[in-house]
């Protein structure tokens, strides 16, 4: 009898929509296995009391109140119980199982709508900016996807926690190295063992050992990131690129070395650094300020406004007299698009704009003091047809 209560309980929690899944599992399981008098003992007032109307179901299961109505309206009382039962019984079955077809196509479509919203804009269509995406690679070949709900991890020899305390990840072995990489549309922070601290752009990666045992501390960058390295002028911190090496003992600067760009620029804030180019002998020691600008197999140095480089470790890109041909790639990059614009207008731009709003915000701010209009669709950014 205890069980039944139970049943009969968990039959109200499913009339009140509060029932869990795994209570309606054993709810169906029930009404296939209960014998005829468990079932009346449970459903036996349903008529009585109507408890099912269309009032009751949850707004996936109006079809099945549809099934009731009919079913009720083709049954005549008469002196069997058992037939009423059944008839009930197929009501419920019926219930139950467009609920769970209901609730299982709901939530497939709340999380494709949650994933890819459709945004539109003057444009035409728009698209959100990036955000917290990344994954981490170990050297056993381990994949782990981040946290977009967390702004960046701490490394700390073969374990990794989230920078707000939450463990992540404990190998419990030797991992020798891993590698950061973010995509298109997503940027990460790390702090290193050493404690440094990197802000990853969108589109790039950043491979470091998970221990600084050699005489020096270094990483290997493809595209672009920003480092705050802790001062150890006994163990020198290099940055690797494929066209350079930036070498220093403690300081904050900038690394552009996207693959797709013929050139790589190291933008010093604070302290110094020492460029070397992996092709040739030219170096480069710079100060505060100033950029040295790898391109064509030279290496030159030129006084700079530091901001405009490091504008996105700060929510916005910064443009002072930049060409729109230096600005579509950072939109490329961050918002993942496609650009389909040929050829590229020579046009320069000297704005600040969020980095954190759609990508229509910052076409609108471009067009404010340009000739050229444009037009998105489905990701691909062109020039509007005049």
């Amino acid at each position: 009898m205890e069980h039944l209560e139970h049943i009969k309980s968990l039959y109200s929690q499913y009339l009140a929509k509060t029932i869990s899944e795994d209570d309606q599992k054993e709810l169906i399981a029930f009404f296939k296995t209960g014998s005829d008098a468990e079932l009346d003992h449970v459903i036996g007032e349903l008529d009585q009391h109507e408890q099912i109307s269309a009032s009751t179901l949850r707004p996936y299961d109006q079809r099945a109140g549809h099934i009731l109505s009919h079913i009720r309206q083709r049954t005549v009382p008469v002196g069997s119980r058992t037939r009423s039962i059944r008839v009930y019984i197929t009501v419920a079955a019926v219930i139950l199982a467009f609920a769970f077809i209901g609730y299982y196509f709901y939530k497939i479509y709340n999380s494709v709508t949650d994933q890819e919203p459709h945004m539109s804009s003057i444009y035409g269509d728009d698209v959100a900016p990036g955000s917290n995406i990344a994954t981490i690679t170990l050297s056993d070949g381990s994949v782990i996807d981040l946290s977009e709900d967390q702004e960046g991890i701490i490394a700390s020899g073969s374990a990794l926690r989230y920078a707000d305390g939450e463990k992540l990840f404990d190998a419990g072995k030797d991992i020798s190295y891993a590698t950061l990489k973010t995509p298109r549309g997503g940027q990460y922070r790390l702090t290193l063992p050493d404690g440094s601290k990197v802000i990853l752009n969108a589109a790039s990666s950043i491979t470091y050992p998970t221990a600084f045992t050699d005489i020096q501390r270094k990483v290997e960058l493809q595209g672009e990131a920003f480092f705050d390295v802790a001062e150890n002028k006994r163990q020198p911190f290099i940055v690797a690129t494929d066209q350079q090496q930036v070498i220093v003992t403690g300081t904050t600067f900038n690394v552009n070395a996207y693959s797709d760009n013929n050139r790589t620029v190291t933008t010093l804030v604070t302290g110094s650094v020492l460029v070397q180019s992996n092709s040739t002998s030219a170096t480069a020691t710079l100060r505060p300020g100033q950029e040295a600008v790898w391109s064509n197999g030279k290496l030159e140095t030129e006084e700079v406004n530091t901001s405009i480089a490091t504008g996105w470790t700060e929510g916005v890109f910064a443009f002072q007299y930049t060409s729109l041909a230096e600005i579509l790639p950072q939109l490329e990059r961050w918002y993942d698009i496609q650009i389909d614009i040929h050829p590229i207008p020579n046009e320069e731009f000297y704005a600040e704009i969020d980095r954190n709003k759609p990508l229509s915000t910052v076409l609108k701010a471009i067009e404010k003091t340009s000739t050229v209009r444009f037009e998105i669709k489905e990701r691909r950014l062109t020039l509007k047809k005049k």
